[in-house]
């Protein structure tokens, strides 16, 4: 996944690596650390036979190269600051271990400052003489896609019909949201113009109000399936994936009605192709959402209607 694309960030990204690196590592090797007991002492779990221990961090994306690169900096000297300083609590849960690795484990990194960053820190441990630390002890950055074989089998783990029902969106709900979003709403008011199924402004009014409510449902269902990440990556990544295409499809001069509709049924099929455990009403909600974002966003364009 292009290090662009949406993902899952906070607590929802802890929960999703904690459980990949169970996977990779077994459930019985790798030691998640719980945070609520008085904090986390600078790791989130550790893999026993490895002696590597992890911190699992996912910041807000989209983001620039130089803010992520910030934002992971951060991270590293706050946590060492704690792996330092918590000596009693991290001897109690290592015991006789003594750490090879200290890993930020990230969705993503693109900038070769944050190695620089954590040699700098590594040497930092190192003059700390720690009783857990090893002699060859290392920080390191890993990124998700180091873990790929793990990450592939848990997203192709499947559950039977996974069904959400999505809160009803009211017209109080369109009303708020619209007036907070007064730019996107024209755009889509403008590209329903080209759509020849609506003759008049009331046609486009309530066509525009449908869309909408296709375009809130779809994102509070996507709310709900941050409880699902492997189905959660599985939409995202299907999606972010069809939209870097989607241009094309407006190119073949089909016009827009069909362009719409051939776009709808696309991608539903799609989701339903790409995360079969998802029911089927879920990825009709989900194909509607991506297309009213798409409409508003402006990655799906209609072709100009021809006069005469």
């Amino acid at each position: 996944m292009t290090a662009s694309a949406a993902r899952l960030v906070g607590t929802d990204w802890e929960d999703w690596a904690n459980r990949l690196l169970s996977h990779h590592f077994g459930p019985t090797d790798y030691q998640r650390v719980p945070a609520k007991d008085r904090g986390d002492a600078g790791i989130e779990g550790f893999s026993v036979s490895k002696r590597e221990a992890f911190q699992c961090y996912g910041c807000e994306e989209p983001i620039s190269v130089e803010a992520r690169y910030d934002k992971q900096r951060t991270k590293i000297t706050t946590d060492i600051k704690k792996f330092i300083n918590n000596k009693d609590a991290l001897l109690r849960l290592f015991g006789p271990l003594k750490m090879k690795r200290w890993v930020l484990f990230v969705p993503v990194f693109d900038s070769k400052e944050i190695v620089a960053h954590a040699a700098t820190k590594t040497q930092e441990v190192i003059n700390a003489a720690l009783p857990y630390v090893d002699h060859d002890f290392r920080i390191v950055v890993s990124e998700e896609s180091s873990f790929a074989v793990a990450r592939d089998q848990l997203l192709g783990a499947t559950t039977q019909s996974l069904k959400i029902n999505a809160p009803s969106i009211t017209a109080e709900d369109v009303d708020a949201w619209s007036q907070l979003n007064v730019g996107l709403l024209g755009v889509l008011k403008e590209k329903l113009t080209k759509l020849p199924t609506l003759h008049t402004q009331t046609d486009r009014d309530e066509f525009a109000i449908k869309v909408l409510k296709w375009y809130l449902t779809g994102q509070a269902l996507l709310e709900r399936l941050r409880d699902y990440p492997q189905v959660y990556e599985k939409i995202i990544e299907t999606k972010s994936h069809r939209e870097e295409y989607l241009s094309i499809g407006s190119l073949h001069g089909s016009a827009s009605n069909i362009v719409f509709a051939e776009t709808l049924k696309d991608f539903r099929e799609t989701v339903q192709r790409e995360a079969k455990e998802l029911h089927s009403f879920c990825a009709e909600q989900l194909a509607a959402e991506a297309v009213a974002d798409w409409l508003m966003r402006c990655p799906l364009q209609f072709p100009e209607t021809k006069n005469g």
